[in-house]
């Protein structure tokens, strides 16, 4: 698990603070990494705080601190006081291009953070189409962006307020991996995701090339579960989405989810 930055457990301490004495706080967006090990540090709290990004699969979230009165709401009514509380701290904002040339992740974020905005101010940027963003942020943000975003690489944008589907995904897409291996240990399911031998899944973790959950992983005898994410550098990104299974030779069986 990657290491907790101690300034940003020691600012959630006094988040969590704040909204046991009545008030709906929150921190800026965080990465995965992030957020599991804040998760982890405030497990003793796990009633107390939930994960908000602006649609149900975000990736960067903000941790939310619940006030006692939210707290103790079932998951479908606190879900309701929330969107109406956290609207202006969660907006979608819609990039469109020209369509003179197709427009990529690096391009709309690098157009972004030129304004001189810090990355932990905005949540999840969405290429939904070559020419078309999805960007969440906060309500001043949002102003900002539309008033000063005008172009992105060499061509001219256009912004405006987005509502999101209920399935919104991001816009993500997968390819599907299926496949057997001898055991459920990280150097076995990485030499499947990677199309590699046994030795050579051991020598990208050897070069540091491997990720399980957001955190550089050295160990190759980890075991890996259902909802892992692994990150192999110069293979791409993956999540294990079944791993437990066996076959009749004793093998388990791998589904997994290849990021394209």
């Amino acid at each position: 698990m990657a290491e907790l930055d101690p300034i940003l457990a020691a600012h959630a301490a006094e988040l969590l603070e704040r909204a046991r004495r009545g008030e709906i706080t929150y921190t800026a967006f965080l990465t995965p990494a992030e957020q599991m090990a804040l998760s982890h540090h405030l497990a003793f709290a796990r009633d107390e705080w939930c994960f908000c990004g602006g649609y149900t699969a975000a990736e960067r979230c903000r941790m939310v601190f619940l006030p006692p009165y939210l707290a103790e709401l079932d998951e479908a009514l606190r879900a309701e006081c929330l969107q109406e509380s956290l609207a202006d701290c969660l907006i979608a904002l819609e990039i469109r291009g020209s369509g003179y040339r197709a427009l990529t992740h690096r391009d709309f974020l690098g157009a972004l953070l030129h304004l001189g905005v810090e990355r932990d101010r905005i949540g999840d940027l969405c290429a939904v189409a070559p020419d078309r963003c999805i960007l969440i942020c906060d309500r001043v943000l949002a102003d900002f962006f539309c008033e000063h975003l005008t172009r992105v690489a060499n061509d001219a944008v256009k912004l405006s307020q987005a509502v999101l589907p209920a399935d919104f995904d991001g816009g993500r897409r997968f390819e599907k991996i299926s496949d057997t291996v001898a055991s459920p240990r990280a150097d076995a399911v990485v030499a499947a995701l990677a199309n590699q031998s046994r030795e050579r899944a051991q020598a990208l973790f050897r070069e540091g090339r491997v990720e399980i959950d957001y955190t550089p992983e050295e160990r190759t005898d980890r075991t890996v579960g259902e909802g892992s994410v692994i990150v192999i550098r110069g293979c791409g990104k993956f999540i294990i989405r079944a791993l437990s299974d066996k076959t009749k030779k004793g093998r388990y069986r791998l589904l997994a989810d290849k990021y394209i």
